[in-house]
């Protein structure tokens, strides 16, 4: 039987795990699509197209890619992060789609916490999708803080996800982050139960 596929999405330091969390709650099956992106990482044909790509200074004596090193190589600029994404992106797909395969057998609903969310191009389909917003000045200090970076680093972070702006405003609601943690916890809470109440049927 086909499980209910809810999306959250949003930038950088935008809350949206927090909000995916809410929302899966004890009966969803949550797939952070962002930390299974790591895990493509491990993939040899990846890494050889990521070394090539970015030169072999992303890549650790052991041979592994350093999360650290991409991150900083690919947050060049914009064309370094499209690039990371083409590179990264379909083995990134396959092995999220068959962590959704397994969890429809057993989950009551899925729920995917994934930057790139409607970039994917999934083969299944998602009935809902939500966008986690907060206010430019608290996702600065949010990623100062998470990252131990200046402002200016932090403010770049931001820029280069710009481009994905158009996508987040593709999503059927928006919860604001910005608001007490236990008022924003509440709203997830809230929107889940209405989402799954009205059956809604694929958005895509």
């Amino acid at each position: 039987m086909r499980k209910p596929v809810i999306g959250v999405t949003g930038p950088v330091a935008s809350g949206k795990t927090t909000v995916a969390r809410a929302i899966a709650g004890r009966r969803g099956a949550l797939i952070d699509c962002d930390e299974l992106a790591h895990g493509a990482l491990e993939d040899p044909s990846v890494r050889r197209r990521l070394a090539a790509a970015f030169g072999p200074g992303i890549l650790m004596p052991s041979g592994r890619v350093s999360r650290k090193r991409l991150r900083r190589a690919a947050f060049a600029d914009g064309r370094s992060l499209e690039l990371l994404n083409r590179i990264v992106s379909p083995r990134v797909r396959a092995i999220i789609e068959a962590a959704v395969a397994r969890e429809m057998r057993r989950a009551g609903y899925i729920v995917l916490d994934a930057v790139l969310l409607f970039r994917y191009k999934f083969k299944f389909e998602i009935d809902f999708a939500v966008a986690a917003r907060a206010p430019a000045g608290k996702r600065l200090e949010r990623i100062m803080k998470r990252d131990g970076v200046s402002r200016a680093e932090a403010r770049r972070i931001m820029e280069r996800q710009r481009a994905l702006e158009r996508d987040w405003k593709r999503a059927d609601a928006v919860i604001d982050t910005g608001a007490p943690l236990a008022d924003v916890r509440r709203e997830a809470r809230r929107l889940r139960e209405v989402i799954l109440a009205t059956g809604c049927g694929a958005r895509r």
